[in-house]
Formats: C-alpha cells, sequence, structure tokens
C-alpha cells in the first residue's frame, strides 16, 4: 500500500467515477443502485442515440476549428482517461483542448451534452470534477470549462470557483458515507422521477 492510501480514511479510499458525481447530484438513488443495492439498468433509446451522437460529433469536432473556443490554435486531446489518488476519483473526459498563452500551457476541458434546456448544476459539476483532475494531473490551474449542448450547437464558458471545488469534495463525501452506511436517501427532486429508468425500483415513487 502506498503513503497516500494509508493516510487516507476508509470513506476517501472507496474510489468514484466523475460520472457517480453527476448521477448522484440529479438523484442521489442512481448510486445507491449501483454500488449498495445493484440491479439492472436498461439501456434507453436516449442512452443509445447519445453514444451515436457522440461518435459523430468525435468526427466533426476533428474538422472544427478553435474559433468557437475563443483561440486561434490548441491541441485536442479525445477522450482522456485520467485519476486522482488525493480525490479518489477517475474519469472520462469528452475533449480537453491544451493551448499555449504567455508561455505557458493551459488546459480546457469540455463535456458534450445532450440538452436543449440550460446547463444543470450537475453538469457544471461534473466539469469541475474534470477540471480538478486536470489540475492535479498537470500541475497547473483550471479556471474554466466548456458546456457544449449537441442539439443547438452551443458553447456555455463554466468558470471553475473554489467554493464549487469544495462543493465537489463534499458531495463525493457525501457518497461515500451513503455507500459505508447503505442509507437509501430521499430524491433531491420528485419532479425528475418521471424520465428515471429506476423509478419502477423505488417503491415511493408513483
Amino acid at each position: 500500500m502506498s503513503h497516500s492510501s494509508k493516510s487516507m480514511s476508509p470513506v476517501q479510499q472507496l474510489e468514484l467515477n466523475v460520472t457517480d458525481l453527476k448521477q448522484y447530484l440529479y438523484c442521489p438513488r442512481i448510486p445507491y443502485y449501483f454500488y449498495v443495492m445493484p440491479v439492472p439498468r436498461p439501456i434507453t433509446y436516449k442512452m443509445q442515440h447519445g453514444v451515436q451522437e457522440h461518435v459523430e460529433l468525435d468526427r466533426l469536432e476533428r474538422r472544427r476549428g478553435y474559433r468557437s473556443y475563443g483561440l486561434t490554435e490548441g491541441q485536442r486531446l479525445f477522450h482522456l482517461q485520467i485519476k486522482s489518488e488525493t480525490l479518489g476519483l477517475y474519469g472520462k473526459l469528452d475533449l480537453v483542448i491544451t493551448y499555449e498563452k504567455k508561455g505557458a500551457v493551459h488546459y480546457l476541458p469540455v463535456e458534450f451534452k445532450h440538452t436543449e434546456k440550460g446547463v444543470a448544476a450537475n453538469a457544471k459539476y461534473q466539469l469541475a470534477a474534470y477540471a480538478m483532475l486536470l489540475e492535479e494531473h498537470f500541475q497547473v490551474p483550471v479556471d474554466e470549462g466548456i458546456v457544449y449542448q449537441i442539439p443547438t450547437k452551443t458553447y456555455n464558458i463554466i468558470k471553475i470557483t473554489d467554493p464549487m471545488r469544495k462543493y465537489v469534495k463534499d458531495s463525493l463525501s457525501m457518497i461515500r458515507r451513503m455507500m459505508l452506511e447503505e442509507t437509501f436517501p430521499d430524491p433531491w427532486s420528485r419532479f425528475r422521477c418521471a424520465d428515471c429508468e429506476f423509478r419502477r425500483y423505488c417503491n415511493d415513487i408513483h
């Protein structure tokens, strides 16, 4: 066991995916059904269509210029897999753009979303978590990222702040505590239940 793992609490040692954070902030019961009480997850049309759209978007993105990102040049890193021992967190980013500014290399995380609505809070914190992974891996500050809405072809610049970083860390602790204590959580909002593929497992949702 490494020195870093020895100094971590049992809660911190439970490794999580950034997607777990995004799903937890949408509804805490989703990671509960994944880790604590595993249940079959149906493959929905929306999920299948999303995969197809990502493939097509990757193809188009390779031909796109950098002006949409406010840059004149850069380099694209697709599906970068990255891990943080400190956070006990790992994930795969849709896209990272690297560019030089004032003699320093900068990293811009980009997430693609299949929505015509505004950028949801869980998507913003997902982006913040990816920024934190990049910061630790490359040892540089990452103060902003982009959420790209596929249907409307809209770029949304998201500022990554210290309160966002703290919220990510606090949320990861809450997920791990839920897993350790096997606590069945209440949903954040029951308005979201109608479109959730897990609702059939929730006996208190009608």
